[in-house]
Formats: structure tokens, sequence, C-alpha cells
């Protein structure tokens, strides 16, 4: 039986806030902007531009260089894309730039071809900035470099290792992290530019026929919130779990050559109670009450899983804890859907993870 917590029935009797004005909705938008949706890009361009750096070093030492030191920036990047990762509102969405910057899930292995035509290439073109920008999107962001650095220890070890091929696949790695910095720093640049996003949001009005005013993009950010646990629980868990453990599928986790999984998910849900908090603070006491307890029902239960999540799926010993996870996980959802779009009068648009 799946556990559900009934947040619902506890709210019954807390039902006298009415819907504000829509110069709320304007309100509500550039608090997201300035405090949650701007910080985490900047966050984003910090830990992209440092693992550039990483690997900048370590090219310029290549033959003594420890690849340890490039897997620690490449964590920290993920930490950063994890809290980006719930945003799919704004210029993040132009140029293909979300599916860039972290190709997944990847159901036909494109990453693995894409990559191998990477380091297969002998035109220098190819790892230009304006080369990846046009090329396979599966082969241009973080899932091709985990594979890099965590695909099987020995080839790893060869990015520091003689030959062409390992010089090659350096090279890629070099040309990758730069690509990630260059799509951070413009998706930043979009938002805080003069005439950018910000200045729009600020007087109300659209930006690049992605939103119309203040109105629709305070709704998209609250899509932006509810498909984060559509990530987290129709994308990230539903099909590691399969429907039993006899159909589980361990490598359907993200980033499982990293062990990543359950960090992701822990960094996920950290940025969506960050823009859920936003919203709430402009409810009553007992539905912000309420939204607290859920979300630390979520982060204990996420806390709660190994770092291999997928591992933990298939194993009889374990895969309650994934369960569970997914439970409060969808209770979260649920109650932000019960208490948001009613309680502020603001509707919940289309979301590009609706149907998955």
């Amino acid at each position: 039986m799946r556990f559900r917590p009934n947040f619902r029935q506890m709210l019954a009797a807390d039902v006298g806030v009415t819907a504000p004005e829509n110069a709320l909705a304007g309100r509500i938008a550039l608090e997201l902007t300035d405090e949650f949706i701007i910080p985490t890009y900047q966050g984003l361009v910090a830990a992209s531009a440092a693992q550039v750096d990483a690997w900048a070093a370590f090219m310029a030492n290549r033959a003594d260089g420890d690849v340890d030191t490039l897997r620690s920036a490449y964590h920290d990047a993920c930490d950063a894309w994890a809290r980006t990762q719930i945003i799919r509102t704004g210029p993040i969405v132009l140029f293909l730039r979300y599916e860039r910057f972290a190709f997944w899930p990847d159901a036909r292995n494109g990453t693995q071809r894409a990559l191998d035509a990477l380091i297969a290439s002998d035109d220098p073109n190819d790892l230009l900035p304006e080369g990846l920008a046009t090329n396979r999107v599966a082969g241009q962001g973080l899932t091709a470099l985990e594979r890099l650095l965590y695909d099987g220890d020995d080839r790893a070890a060869t990015l520091s290792g003689p030959g062409e091929e390992a010089e090659r696949r350096a090279n890629v790695g070099l040309a990758l992290v730069r690509n990630l910095n260059s799509i951070a720093n413009e998706v930043l640049s979009d938002w805080v530019v003069a005439g950018g996003v910000r200045d729009s949001v600020a007087a109300g009005n659209g930006w690049n026929n992605l939103f119309a005013d203040s109105e629709e993009v305070t709704r998209l950010f609250l899509t932006d919130l509810v498909g984060a646990f559509r990530l987290m629980h129709d994308v990230k868990l539903l099909p590691v779990l399969g429907e039993s453990i006899d159909v589980a599928r361990p490598r359907m986790a993200e980033a499982w050559r990293s062990d990543r999984a359950q960090r992701d998910l822990v960094l996920n849900l950290e940025a969506a109670r960050a823009m859920n908090d936003v919203f709430a603070r402009h409810l009553g006491e007992m539905r912000r009450a309420a939204l607290d307890e859920s979300f630390d029902l979520s982060a204990t239960a996420i806390a709660a899983l190994v770092a291999n999540l997928g591992e933990a799926a298939a194993d009889p010993a374990q895969r309650g804890s994934v369960e569970v996870a997914r439970d409060v996980i969808k209770a979260t959802q649920l109650l932000i859907v019960d208490i948001l779009p009613a309680d502020l009068g603001i509707t919940l648009g289309f979301n590009a993870l609706d149907g998955d």
C-alpha cells in the first residue's frame, strides 16, 4: 500500500483565504526573479566557470593531472544544475539550452554516439563553441561529461595518458565545460541585461514571446514548481522502480555512473522549496504550515535514500525507501496544486512534462 499523507483533510477548515487581486502576481513574479531565479543562475555561472578553470589547470600539465580534481568540479557544476533544473521558464528554453546543458533522460543512448563522434573527429572546429552549439544536442552537456569522467576508471584515467586518443578525449572535455559555461552565461545575461527578462518582469511586460505579462510569467513559475515534482516523481523515480522489483531498471537512474541520483533529488527538492516559500509567504498561516510539513516529509524520505537509488530500487531490502520517497513527493505535488492556485488566484499552465 502506498503511503500518501492526506493533507487535504487537514486543511478543510482553513479556507478563509480569498484570491487576491492580479497585482499580486506581479509582486510574486519579481520576488521569484530576484530571490530565486537570478541567484540560482549566478550559482550555475560560478560553478561552470570553476569547472573551466579546473580543466584548464589540468590541461596545462596533463601528464601529471589529477582526474579527481575534474570530478570534483563536475560535481559542483551538477549541484548548481540540479538547483536550476526545475526552471523551464525564460531564456533557458531558447536554442535548446536546457537540453544542451544536460541531455537526460537519454532513452536511445544518443549521448554515447555523439560523444564517440566528437572523440573520433579530427576537425578542430567541432570543439569550438559555435561548432558544439550546432552539433548533436546529446553530446555537449553534463551527461556527456559524466561519461568522460566515470565511464570505467581505465577510460577516465586515459585523460592524463599518452597518445592522440587520450589527448583528444581531454580536449573534448575542455570543450564541453567551456560550452557549458557559455550556455550558463547566455542564460544569466538574458535575465539581467538592460531590457532583459528581469526588467520585463518588473515592468509587467512580455519578453521575447515567452510570456505576455507578469500574470503569465507567474503562472509559468507556478507550473515550473509543480513540474519539479513531476520531474522527481515521473521522470526520476517511476522509470527506475518499474511496476515491480522484477522489472526495476537501475540504469534509468539519473547520473548513475557518478552516483548522483539521490543527491540530485535532494537539490531538486531544496530548489522547489525555495520557490514554494516565495509563493507561500502570501498564504494564511495554516496553509503555509501544511506545505512546510509536506516538504519536511519529502526531504526526510529523500535523505533516507542511498546514493545509488537505482540499485536500491532493485534490492528487496532497500526498495521500500524508494517507494516511500515516490509517495511523499507525489503527496507534496498534490498539496501544492490544491493550495497555491486557488489561494493566490494563479492558474496552472501547460507543463513540458504533462503526459510523460
